[in-house]
């Protein structure tokens, strides 16, 4: 069920990225990606600003999308700072296997 809005996350951001790359993708802690290299920064808006958890979702996974095209394989997500969340934003790493 996982890889298929993932797929639909890919087609809806355009289609120009693999739904693979995206599926690898795996929300982590600092301590997790220790060892692992820093790919880039990535962040996303939320649709029209809305602050709902499914405008976020959507967003976090244009993020992991596109940290995905770069060859990440985790994410660490910044910390939210307020409730009237625009975006999200976070580190990109590439690890390996683990």
């Amino acid at each position: 069920m996982k890889a298929l809005c993932l797929v639909a996350v890919a087609l809806i951001a355009g289609g120009t990225y693999s739904a693979a790359a995206v599926a690898h993708v795996d929300d982590a802690d600092k301590a997790k990606v220790a060892g692992c290299t820093f790919v880039k920064d990535v962040s996303a808006p939320t649709q029209n600003g809305k602050h709902t958890r499914a405008a976020l979702g959507t967003a976090m996974e244009q993020a992991r999308t596109d940290a995905g095209k770069a060859g990440a394989t985790h994410i660490v997500w910044d910390k939210v700072r307020n409730a009237n969340v625009s975006s999200v934003s976070g580190k990109a790493y590439r690890c390996a296997s683990t």
